[in-house]
């Protein structure tokens, strides 16, 4: 099997267990190349179906990789009778209806663009994209739920050969193990600003999907324009025991000035005696716990980052904060946040309570998490001031 990259915008490269080099990364996210969904151009091409081609879903395993690193991952395996060259995707049941109306040519189509986009950015090239014969590809783990497999064939220059094999499969959510009903409950989590004052708030993780991720709200007590909650995904890693913190998009809202802003979960780093925040989809932090079961804490510590200036130098760093932000539309325009004194990690964590009851009614708008902690390190280049964060430092 070739070594797969998931086509993705930006990854953070996770200092502690579980993260791996770009050299030891040999599997795709569950999102795979398909991206963005019907553009308005008419699909022409006819496709038919490959007889000599047969998939299937061989299940989940923990795979060990040469750092020593583990992971889940699900396997996909493609048996070939002819030399016909192909690229095995997935795509959810929802997604495939939500972005392409059930047009699989509309998703060749996309899925083709978006390969083709790699080759052209110097990412990728066709040879080591295309499979020929028998192959598997590992995908990170998926989500509970349906989903589709597909082999897509190409020809050697990345042009749609027309001949495609499909797989429907279904995943049952998982019996929720001790590890991950750890995390449950209601608790306080916090640590100090930049001023030294102590900064606290009461979030309530409740189950998202066992063994996979929570439904976290109370950060910041961050509210939507409507009053609601803003509640979000955090991954738990099986592997490990420890819960990870994404940056999200949650929507785009219309501030008092008139102008658009994209409300955002997003990571903070220091450069200097500036911050600065990554404005992609990045790995944050991951939360440990460090306490006995009848008196239960944790530790969230920030993910290391590489960030590509515009200049071209690089710069490794860790993150040293999340933060809820309006993110101007408008590259010129001013960032604004929800709360100015935001704790710096280390945070702390101090279980309350098994109830995730909240006085506030139920979030108006909730995101699933958007990054992959096991993918390639790589340098994030969507960076902007952070001009409401000043230390007396």
């Amino acid at each position: 099997m070739k070594a797969r990259l998931t086509t993705i915008l930006t990854i953070a490269a996770c200092i502690f267990a579980g993260c791996e080099s770009e050299d030891n990364f040999d599997r795709r996210g569950d999102w795979g190349g398909h991206g963005g969904g019907r553009d308005d151009k008419p699909t022409t091409q006819k496709f038919e179906v490959n007889r000599n081609w047969t998939l299937s879903y061989d299940g989940r395993e923990t795979k060990r990789y040469d750092d020593g690193s583990l992971a889940e991952v699900d396997i996909i395996t493609m048996k070939s009778t002819d030399k016909e060259l192909y690229y095995i995707d997935v795509i959810t049941e929802n997604e495939m209806q939500s972005s392409f109306g059930g047009n699989e040519a509309d998703y060749f189509n996309s899925l083709a663009q978006n390969l083709s986009s790699d080759v052209k950015n110097g990412d990728k090239t066709w040879s080591a994209l295309l499979e020929s014969g028998n192959s598997y590809v590992d995908f990170d783990r998926m989500r509970a739920g349906a989903w589709r497999a597909y082999a897509v064939g190409f020809e050697s220059n990345g042009r749609l050969s027309g001949y495609y094999a499909r797989l429907d499969f279904n995943i049952k959510e998982e019996v929720p193990t001790e590890e991950f009903n750890k995390w449950l409950g209601t608790w306080k989590i916090g640590g100090k600003d930049l001023e030294g004052n102590g900064v606290s708030y009461t979030i309530a993780l409740s189950s998202s999907e066992s063994n996979r991720a929570y439904w976290l709200r109370g950060w910041e007590g961050a509210k939507d324009p409507d009053g609601y909650d803003y509640e979000f995904e955090v991954e738990f890693d099986r592997v490990t025991g420890q819960i990870v913190f994404n940056s999200l998009y949650f929507e785009t809202v219309k501030l008092d000035d008139g102008k658009d802003y994209e409300v955002c979960l997003n990571g903070n780093i220091k450069k200097g005696g500036e911050y600065l925040y990554i404005n992609e989809d990045i790995a944050i932090a991951e939360g440990t716990l460090d306490g006995s079961d009848t008196e239960r804490t944790a530790t969230v510590t920030g993910c290391g980052v590489n960030v590509n200036f515009d200049n071209g130098t690089t710069f490794e760093t860790v993150f040293r904060s999340m933060q809820m932000m309006y993110v101007p539309v408008d590259p010129a325009g001013d960032t604004y946040v929800f709360n100015e004194s935001v704790p710096q990690f280390p945070l702390t964590m101090e279980w309350l309570s098994s109830s995730v009851k909240s006085d506030s009614a139920p979030a108006a708008r909730s995101v699933a998490r958007k990054a992959r902690r096991f993918n390639p390190s790589r340098c994030a280049t969507k960076v902007r001031r952070n001009r409401m964060m000043v230390s007396n430092e």
